[in-house]
């Protein structure tokens, strides 16, 4: 008996050393996991000469799968008229306008204010632009208030709505390959000071029909001539010279650089040479590159706070989450609102009241700066804008890269002042968001913002007065798309009478405009998108069932003679508008985004890591 106890005892220990060994070995499994070697998106460094950094797929995609999981997009409104000044002529410093989107590109949000720019802290500002290899589209954003209200929630209006915006492969892509998104020619056409005459579309055909001529002028030499022994280097040479044809252009930019990559580019041509280029392999990313997709968003555990960061996978102490490179903005000041000095109704410019600061841009809430600094620094790091404060238990912090781990940033400009950071006007600083103990798969990731953030909210949260005095309901309530079949049913013009939306609602409709008095609506590929699909006010006329579910409008469309596109005023019929083609928005300055009570604060840098050079509020 007394041997059979002692063998179950041993049997025991030995199983338990099994699990203890089980135990290290997932842990050290957990290690290799966030050490990438199951990474789906990378950062690294770009295959294009100078443009920084790139983001790399650790997979095969197939045409149609998404590429991370969806941004948030933050709108910053009216920024010129705030600042008094252009950006694009550095009337003041805003390094986001190399990284903003066009608010018409996002959805709803161009309807915010009158002019609109959708900063979009992730994947958004994160992939380069080479027409010739675009590989990835970006959808427009999602819209939602989380059921939030200005008349019972605090916390309305102090984080965006606009959140999901997701990126595509538009064919099938290569593990290794660097992601590319087309920022549209107008961006590098406003921007040739700066980066030169980046090759169009058009300029990389002119390329291909280039290289076929050259080619054919050499066997035609070869034929008629003959082939010296040198053919190699007069090719080499004459290739040499016509690069450097004193007269550049963009067609003269798309050819290739070198004799040998010509030669390729003739056997495969253009497109495959570039694209064979634009490919890493997995060890080089592995080694250079610092794994994107350890977070995921999600509706936040926190009260009040909307949505959160989620971990993907295990990620242990000490271990990075996500690196975030940094846009700096030299003065805080820079996201003030004003109110205007002429309200008059019907005035035709209006002037800011210097004297009258209303609040401040939303991105403030997404920036870190510190109490002694006008410094502020924003991170655009694949799901980092979804990392959510908490003082107590926080499981990871920001730190500064180490050198053999940095990709963009420069130590050096830890020691420079505030007055060489206006002078920048390129991102070269870089958080990283490190794991301060285990953190388990979709387990919710959070920081500590900082005592003066906390307090901050604190007096927010004591003085918070619910807005019970207007009837602002938002208008994402009653908008769908695609899938309408079973959405409310839009009112007529007939019943707004006896029941009408929120008095802060418009109704835009979006259709093709052939010029007519009247029309059928036409569908689009992809309608919200498409250059021929304009958004006009309409009000609804009509409504019938439609075949198959849902229902169908006939609207009349508001035209004016100030809208892009179009000539001539009046109003036009259409007919057969599907539910999803019809979009309710909240007037201009009306959202929760200008509420006046609405919190504002940046997060704080630890004291520990703000540099002395940076702290130029000090006496």
């Amino acid at each position: 008996m007394a041997g059979i106890k002692s063998r179950i005892r041993l049997y025991a220990m030995l199983c338990l050393i099994g699990v203890m060994i089980f135990s290290a070995t997932s842990y050290v499994l957990g290690e290799v996991d966030v050490e990438d070697s199951d990474c789906r998106l990378f950062m690294a460094l770009s295959t294009i000469p100078n443009a920084g950094i790139g983001v790399f797929t650790g997979v095969p995609l197939k045409e149609g799968e998404p590429v991370g999981y969806g941004d948030t997009a933050i709108p910053v409104t009216d920024m010129d008229w705030h600042n008094d000044g252009l950006a694009e002529n550095d009337d003041y410093h805003w390094l986001w306008r190399q990284y903003d989107w066009n608010s018409d590109e996002i959805g709803k949000m161009e309807f915010e204010a009158e002019t609109v720019k959708a900063c979009i802290p992730g994947l958004g500002a994160m992939p380069n632009c080479h027409f010739r290899l675009s590989n990835v589209e970006e959808s427009w954003s999602l819209y939602d208030t989380d059921g939030f209200h200005r008349k019972k929630d605090p916390g309305v209006g102090a984080f965006t709505r606009y959140y999901g915006r997701n990126s595509t492969a538009i064919r099938d892509i290569s593990e290794g390959t660097e992601i590319f998104v087309d920022y549209g020619e107008h961006w590098f056409q406003s921007r040739e000071i700066q980066f030169g005459l980046i090759p169009m579309s058009m300029n990389y055909n002119f390329a291909a029909q280039f290289l076929k001529k050259f080619s054919n002028l050499h066997a035609f030499r070869s034929r008629w001539l003959g082939t010296p022994s040198n053919l190699d280097e007069i090719r080499s040479d004459f290739w040499k010279m016509i690069g450097n044809f004193p007269y550049n252009s963009r067609s003269l930019a798309a050819l290739p650089k070198t004799i040998e990559t010509v030669d390729k580019a003739l056997e495969i041509g253009i497109q495959e040479t570039e694209l064979k280029s634009s490919i890493r392999s997995m060890d080089w990313l592995r080694e250079n590159g610092k794994c994107i997709d350890n977070l995921r968003p999600g509706i936040s555990t926190v009260a009040q706070a909307g949505r959160g960061a989620f971990a993907t996978r295990f990620i242990p102490k000490g271990k990075r989450i996500a690196p975030s490179p940094l846009i700096h903005i030299p003065s805080k000041d820079t996201l003030l609102m004003y109110g205007v000095a002429n309200e008059q109704e019907y005035a035709s410019v209006y002037y800011r009241n210097s004297s009258d600061i209303r609040g401040r841009q939303l991105l403030l809430n997404y920036c870190f700066g510190h109490n002694e600094s006008t410094l502020l620094l924003c991170p655009y790091g694949s799901g980092t804008s979804y990392i959510n404060h908490n003082q107590q238990s926080p499981n990871a912090k920001i730190v500064w890269p180490d050198e053999a781990h940095s990709l963009i940033h420069k130590k050096e400009w830890l020691n420079e002042s505030i007055d060489f950071l206006e002078g920048q006007f390129y991102a070269a600083l870089e958080f990283e968001y490190v794991a301060t103990r285990d953190i388990y798969p979709d387990e919710e990731v959070f920081i500590d913002y900082g005592l003066e953030w906390e307090d901050a909210w604190n007096q927010h949260i004591n003085a918070w007065i619910p807005q019970t005095d207007d009837d602002f309901d938002d208008a994402s309530q009653w908008s769908c798309f695609k899938d309408c079949d079973n959405a409310t049913p839009i009112r007529t013009k007939e019943e707004q009478n006896s029941e009408p939306y929120s008095p802060n609602v418009e109704i835009y409709c979006f259709c093709s405009y052939g010029y007519r008095t009247e029309s059928v609506w036409k569908e689009f590929d992809d309608w919200r998108q498409s250059d021929a699909a304009y958004k006009f006010p309409c009000e609804i006329l009509r409504r019938y069932l439609r075949q198959g579910g849902g229902y169908l409008y006939d609207v009349e469309l508001s035209i004016t003679s100030n809208m892009a596109n179009v000539e001539g005023d009046g109003l036009v019929l259409v007919k057969g508008v599907p539910q999803y083609a019809i979009q309710f928005t909240n007037k201009k300055y009306t959202s929760d985004l200008f509420l006046h009570n609405a919190f504002r604060h940046e997060m704080m840098i630890p004291n520990e890591m703000f540099p002395d050079s940076w702290r130029n509020l000090l006496v």
